[in-house]
């Protein structure tokens, strides 16, 4: 790490600690956080963004999900893996490890993006955490993520698990607009009704501002998930894709 200028080389040891790795090539954890917007902030620096340790660490946290429920769930069918490892890689899951491991604490990102909100938004935090995966696998390999994998997604892998083949259409609504449009929809509270013991809840679901699905329940939850199935119907019927 010699080559960082003094005052922009992050103390990387809590970090480690926390992610249960010490690099032996601290540049690449130091890469792995350096957001795309920090290259025009430090001139003098050649500086590589995390974008393409994203990349591989995209890759090898999918091999890493996929080979560790195949060795514990032998009887699994292919399409229940591929369920629960696709809520293991999703952003959510990965940006809530993130802000578990506090990774924003150690983002390099410029004055503009920080100011932004750029260290609180998931899709951030998440790159990041596929970037770090890439890192440690460039300078651990396999064993190094596979650990690093049971330890700190262990609250998503019992979650995942937990919840089985049960209809998720909220879950299934994000994964579509997310792969498809970039966007994560937005659940809003249109009615509340009824005496104290029995409300009524009426939600909206809305993608770039357009309510694409409405539901009523007993709760919030139950109404978002009967929107979200009917979101579902009319993106489906009406083949809703953004170029």
């Amino acid at each position: 790490m010699s080559d960082l200028p003094e005052n922009d080389r992050p103390e990387l040891s809590p970090l480690e600690e926390r992610l249960g790795h010490r690099f032996r090539e601290p540049r690449l954890l130091v890469t792995a956080l350096t957001h795309p917007s920090w290259r025009g902030n430090a001139p003098d620096e050649e500086v590589e963004s995390n974008q393409r340790l994203e990349y591989l660490g995209d890759a090898v946290l999918g091999a890493v999900v996929a080979d560790y429920l195949v060795e514990r769930h032998a009887d699994w069918s292919e399409g229940r893996l591929t369920k629960v490892r696709s809520r293991l890689v999703n952003e959510a899951s990965l940006g809530q490890v993130a802000r578990r491991l506090e990774l924003g604490r150690w983002l390099r990102v410029s004055p503009g993006e920080r100011q932004a909100g750029g260290l609180e938004r998931r899709a951030v935090l998440a790159d990041a955490l596929e970037a770090v995966i890439g890192a440690m696998w460039r300078d651990g390999g396999f064993e190094a993520v596979r650990r690093f994998f049971a330890d700190a997604f262990a609250e998503q892998i019992a979650e995942a698990i937990a919840a089985g083949d049960e209809d998720n259409p909220k879950g299934e609504l994000q994964e579509w607009t997310q792969g498809n449009w970039q966007e994560v929809p937005r659940y809003e509270l249109l009615e509340e009704s009824g005496p104290p013991h029995d409300r009524q809840f009426r939600m909206g679901v809305f993608l770039d501002g357009e309510l694409v699905g409405m539901g009523r329940g007993a709760t919030k939850r139950e109404a978002e998930q009967q929107a979200a199935r009917k979101a579902l119907e009319f993106i489906r019927a009406n083949d809703r894709r953004k170029e």
